[in-house]
């Protein structure tokens, strides 16, 4: 499939050249797929408003390419960007920009008004979009004796009006309290879903990532991060790397704001910490980042788990200390395993290689006696998680089942603690 909207190397620059020059982009590159839910996230004065203006036509680049449908936008005369914006693109505001001496009815025909159609039939589109989003019977109102959920409902159907494959929303919800923006986003959900319109959401509140397939993290104009949805199947075409970090979007949920390596020291510290203070913690978290960007190696970083919380250290007891060092090695030596396989084909023989290794990984600390059908069972599901066929859930399940039904026969909080930590490992490679 190709991409619907494709951005490369975009940049939107402000008095170039001289002394006050901001780069609202900066060398920005993306991809966008026909019926994908996209998020751009990011703090204000990021550029994710400026990236959705230029995907709007409002805004020129300075630099770079952007094309839609396979045309550069470059290219377009006066009158394509206007039918661009009029029937390629519908757009959704924060303060939803009804004209308040017009009635809803009038306000969602708007778009319609320059269109030589009858309008008996864009009364009739008009109708049946305010009945489907259940603000028909406030249809002779005027916008002031509306909800803003109302409000931003009238909104959407206005931006729906003339059909278009892309629909973009620039914080639709800002101004929403929690019942009304749980009700828009459900609603552009829906039109995503049902309808196929591909949806590009601005936001900076991370409780709505998981609506997206793919969501880019914006910082100071430029793409920081791209994280895949492992819970919605794709478009785009992904790498079986991409596909298996789990942990880490679920990760990314959580801390938005972070980095990558940020991200996978706190995989790691979160599988290592259970009973560490805040301050244990988060001194461990920074250790393991530093190891991780090979500013410290193993024996730096013991001396920081031994060492006295007075004197700067974690405060571990040796033997404590030992074993995260160990339990350390061990993910990211699985890991590195892993990775070979998640970048290049392998043969299959050295396939099946791997999947041992992974599954005598995962079961060094089980002390409980496996036969071989249950040994053979568990390197099914750690084949079908690598592949990214199974997600965490499906692979803890597949461990808990009973022998009988095909599963593996574990205890439920053994299957719970191994499938974490091939999630870990997962995570790191």
């Amino acid at each position: 499939m190709e991409p619907l909207i494709k951005v490369q190397g975009l940049s939107v620059i402000y008095n170039a050249g001289r002394s006050n020059e901001k780069r609202a982009l900066d060398d920005v590159s993306i991809e966008i797929y026909p019926k994908e839910y996209i998020v751009l996230f990011g703090p204000s004065g990021c550029g994710k408003s400026t990236l959705l203006y230029v995907i709007l036509g409002l805004r020129k680049p300075s630099l770079g390419v952007f094309s839609i449908n396979g045309r550069e936008v470059s290219e377009f005369t006066e009158n394509d960007l206007v039918e661009h914006r009029r029937n390629t693109v519908g757009i959704i505001f924060q303060a939803y920009h009804l004209i308040p001496t017009l009635n809803v009815v009038q306000n969602v025909l708007l778009p319609k008004m320059f269109i030589n159609e009858a309008p008996t039939e864009r009364e009739l589109k008009a109708e049946m979009l305010l009945r489907r989003f259940e603000i028909w019977p406030q249809g002779k109102k005027f916008p002031s004796a509306l909800s803003g959920g109302q409000q931003q409902r009238a909104a959407i159907v206005r931006a729906l009006m003339n059909d278009p494959k892309i629909i973009l929303a620039d914080e639709p919800v800002g101004n929403l309290d929690s019942k009304s923006a749980e009700t828009v986003m459900e609603t552009l959900k829906d039109i995503n879903e049902k309808d196929g319109k591909t949806i590009i959401l601005v936001t900076h509140d991370q409780r709505y990532l998981h609506y997206a397939h793919r969501a880019y993290f914006m910082q100071d104009g430029k793409i920081v991060r791209e994280v895949i949805n492992p819970e919605k199947r794709q478009f785009k075409k992904i790498t079986q790397r991409e596909r298996v970090h789990e942990a880490l979007f679920r990760m990314a949920r959580t801390y938005p704001h972070a980095l990558i390596g940020e991200l996978k020291a706190k995989v790691l510290a979160d599988y290592l910490t259970k009973e560490l203070s805040e301050y244990q913690c988060e001194l461990l978290e920074k250790s393991i980042r530093d190891l991780l960007e090979k500013k410290i190696n193993f024996e730096q970083l013991y001396s920081i788990l031994d060492k006295p919380i007075e004197n700067g250290g974690v405060g571990l007891y040796k033997q404590t200390a030992q074993k995260f060092i160990d339990q350390i090695k061990e993910l990211l030596r699985g890991a590195e395993t892993l990775r070979v396989e998640l970048r290049k084909e392998i043969p299959v023989s050295e396939q099946l290689e791997l999947i041992m290794k992974l599954r005598r990984l995962l079961l060094e600390d089980y002390k409980g006696e496996l036969s071989y059908l249950r040994a053979q069972r568990i390197e099914e599901g750690i084949e079908q998680r690598i592949k990214g066929t199974w997600d965490r859930k499906l692979f803890q399940e597949h461990l808990d089942r009973p022998v009988k039904d095909g599963g593996v026969g574990l205890k439920r909080g053994t299957a719970r603690i191994l499938a974490k930590k091939l999630e870990v490992i997962l995570s790191q490679s």
